[in-house]
């Protein structure tokens, strides 16, 4: 063969290789991108996290207030009924 054919042949070969290594690289680009758009901005974000952390510390503080509130009520409902709330099991 010609090596002037050769050569051709391999410069055809190296430029497709060429265009599937640039084609793979946009792919996996592409695949990585909606990914981390999934993370920041998707139903298991981390921003649903902080999110739900929020909301947990919150609840938290509400049921500790309700808690405080319903000893009170119940101390005066004791009060009211003649006993004493220390001795009521």
């Amino acid at each position: 063969m010609n090596p002037i054919l050769a050569e051709l042949d391999s410069k055809k070969s190296s430029s497709l290789r060429k265009v599937v290594a640039y084609s793979l690289l946009i792919l996996a680009t592409v695949i990585f991108a909606i990914y981390v758009g999934n993370v920041f901005f998707g139903s298991r974000s981390a921003t649903v996290l902080y999110d739900l952390k929020k909301q947990k510390a919150t609840l938290s503080n509400e049921v500790k207030k309700y808690q405080e509130l319903n000893s009170a009520l119940q101390k005066e409902y004791f009060e009211l009924i003649g006993l004493d709330p220390d001795s009521y099991k």
